[in-house]
């Protein structure tokens, strides 16, 4: 019986190290660039930028006034401002019309070409002649931004807050392209079957990479439907020890951290205790073929080495864009639908939801924006549900806590 159980050991001791051993051999993971890391086309690099404009630029980075997503995208329009400027022969001036002008025909041909280029893709209807105007709107809230805070004349700042209301009651009527993505993704109900369906799948294949990449497609699915993240925030905070934390007497994962965009005032904590029953796709990222008997010990060391909940086979940590190529993969579009999924769901409660989920102050604009048609026709719905009821009618259907088993488990 010793002899027996001492071949048992080094049998395991044997796998252990083969499983090491490929994986630090490993070359299947491509080694892409990260988001910080392209090769500019339609811009210019901050250290191109006038001087003045980096000083104002750096002062806004210590004052912090501004997340680090909006003094990035600040930095880009200004980069592509001074792009269209150069090439059009234009001074960097934000008083100068025309180089303005310029700004604007260049990422209009932009926007019109990569809406054609996606129809023809598709096998759709490629002949669009509208660029989508949420591009250029926020490109022109940034330079407006960018404007009051170098301390431009005040003719100036108008003159790009007229563009920008402009560009903006354009967006308001044109139907959002998140929402339309949205009823192509499926409901959050049908994308975690899928990502189980996944899950279960994984078990089945013969190489390890290919289980392992499996499941972390599975837990990218089911926990962007709980906790509906931007791709940024998932880089940042769904870190081991961090913004993940377990609780034992729950037997359940905690994600709490402060939304990365709402540094400001239009966001709030993010606070989110999953129920068990999302372990299934969380505890397999920890044992990564282990044995189950050591996922305790094994998320102790991820939680002390702030390991991120997403690491490729070698356990190099996923690029910034892999999260939303996920979900592209399975849902048709990138990881921020989720956020419009969220909230497209029926009743007061849900909206209550949605609004924790992603970290939205109720009624804000950012909030807004994410309301689909179905759901401003639902709440209207569910108003005159409720004066039905005050009326005494028998054939009342309360159900405004049926989207509360997404934090319930099922």
């Amino acid at each position: 019986m010793t002899f027996l159980r001492l071949k048992d050991l080094l049998d395991e001791i044997k796998g252990v190290y083969a499983a090491i051993k490929h994986k630090s051999g490993f070359l299947g993971v491509p080694t892409e660039p990260t988001r910080l890391i392209y090769q500019r086309k339609v811009s210019v690099p901050v250290e191109d930028l006038p001087a003045d404009w980096r000083k104002t630029l750096r002062r806004l980075e210590i004052e912090g006034e501004y997340s680090v997503e909006i003094l990035g995208r600040m930095k880009a329009r200004l980069g592509m401002f001074a792009w269209s400027a150069q090439r059009a022969g234009h001074p960097l001036d934000l008083a100068d019309t025309p180089a303005l002008r310029a700004l604007y025909e260049d990422m209009r041909a932009r926007s019109i070409k990569r809406q054609q280029e996606q129809a023809q893709k598709k096998d759709l209807n490629d002949d669009i002649d509208e660029p989508r105007w949420s591009y250029q709107r926020s490109t022109w809230e940034e330079l407006r931004r960018f404007a009051w805070a170098h301390g431009l004349p005040e003719n100036v700042c108008d003159k790009l807050s007229v563009t920008y209301k402009h560009l903006d009651g354009k967006e308001r009527q044109q139907a959002a392209l998140k929402l339309a993505k949205a009823k192509e993704a499926g409901t959050r109900p049908e994308l975690l079957k899928k990502a189980e369906a996944m899950l279960t799948k994984a078990e089945t294949l013969k190489l390890p990479q290919m289980r392992h990449a499996l499941r972390n497609r599975a837990a990218v699915i089911a926990l962007g439907c709980a906790v509906p993240a931007r791709p940024a925030d998932v880089q940042a905070h769904h870190v081991f020890g961090a913004g993940i934390t377990f609780e034992p007497t729950r037997n359940g994962y905690l994600f709490r951290y402060y939304a990365r965009k709402t540094a400001g005032s239009t966001g709030a904590k993010i606070d989110i205790p999953l129920q068990p029953w999302w372990n299934k796709f969380i505890d397999p990222l920890i044992l990564q073929d282990d044995d189950p008997r050591y996922l305790g010990q094994l998320r102790a060391n991820a939680m002390a080495e702030k390991r991120p909940l997403y690491v490729q086979y070698d356990d190099t940590p996923a690029v910034y864009a892999w999260y939303s190529r996920m979900w592209k993969i399975v849902a048709g579009t990138g990881g921020h639908i989720a956020r419009t999924l969220i909230r497209d769901q029926t009743g007061a409660a849900a909206v209550r939801v949605a609004n924790e989920l992603n970290g939205h102050k109720p009624g804000s604009p950012t909030a807004r924006k994410y309301e689909s048609d179905d759901l401003k026709k639902a709440l209207i719905r569910d108003g005159q549900d409720g004066m039905v009821v005050f009326l005494g009618e028998d054939d009342y259907d309360e159900d405004e806590d049926d989207d509360l088993w997404l934090l319930a488990g099922r």
